[in-house]
This record gives structure tokens, sequence and C-alpha cells, in this order.
């Protein structure tokens, strides 16, 4: 008899165990769930363009609002097009809005700072290849953004480059 209640006691130990590991895994797994939850709610971005009076230029969006998944590449697609009867040159500039968000946005490819040149009436499609870095969930001053704008802005290269000299 004395030997049951040994094995008896054995058995309910390793049940006992066994549950403990069972809920370990499912606080683990459902934490994990919930963090990828939150980084998974899509970001509003507003995109926004400007161009300088002294460059003919006609600059938009494709799409003035965009949501963007935080850990997903995306490709934000902008017309150009020259609105004066010969070849002109811009250049343009670019600002994130709240200011913090700029840590988290890598630019893959960006036609931003490189000198851009239409013919007369020419009109083009400029890209930008970006990522959100998920982390941008955790960061104490981004965790709570929700929308975010980006800004281009298109300068004369002649007059951009005078300024910058």
């Amino acid at each position: 008899m004395n030997i049951r209640k040994k094995n008896f006691s054995k058995v309910h130990l390793i049940i006992f165990f066994l549950l403990i590991i069972i809920l370990l895994f499912y606080l683990v797994i459902n934490k994990f769930q919930k963090n990828k939850a939150i980084a998974l709610k899509p970001i509003k971005i507003n995109l926004l363009t400007s161009v300088h009076t002294k460059l003919p230029w006609k600059f938009y969006p494709v799409k003035p609002i965009i949501f963007v998944i935080p850990g997903e590449v995306t490709t934000l697609e902008y017309t150009v097009e020259n609105l004066s009867d010969e070849k002109t040159t811009g250049v343009a500039t670019f600002a994130y809005f709240p200011k913090q968000y700029g840590a988290h946005i890598s630019k893959i490819n960006c036609f931003c700072f490189d000198a851009k040149t239409l013919k007369s009436k020419e009109k083009d499609k400029y890209t930008l290849v970006m990522f959100i870095d998920p982390e941008v969930t955790k960061d104490s001053k981004t965790k709570n953004v929700k929308e975010i704008t980006i800004q281009f802005i298109f300068f004369d290269y002649k007059e951009y480059k005078k300024s910058k000299s």
C-alpha cells in the first residue's frame, strides 16, 4: 500500500509539472501573438507633395493616403510632369511628421536628392520603396502614433545647388 501512495504521488507530481509547462507555453504564445497583432495593425500615411514656385512642375502621389503594415516593404508611386516648354531639372527633399518616426523608416530606393530632368511637357513616374521597422510599435515615442505624414518638395535644381553651396 505504501508503494501505491508513492506511485500515486509521483503521477500527480508529473501531471502537475506538465500542467505548469502547458500553462507557461500558453502564456508565452499568447504574449507573442498579442505583440504580433500590435505590429500587424496598419499605419495610415498621408503623402503630401509640393513644388517650389521656380520649378514649373506638377507633382503628386498616385494614392495620397495609404496604409502600411510595419515590417512590410512598401512601394509608393508619384507622378511628375514638366508643364513648361523647355527641359527642366528638379531635386526632391523630404520630411516625416512626427519626426520621431524617421528613425524607423528606411528608404530602400528613393528619387530624393537625385537631380531629375524632364523634357518639355514630359510626364514620368517616380517611386519610393520603403520599410517601416516593426520596432516602431514598441518605441515609447512612436508606439501610439497611428498616422504619419511624408512630405516631398521638388525644387529647381540650379536654385537648390546654389543654396547648398
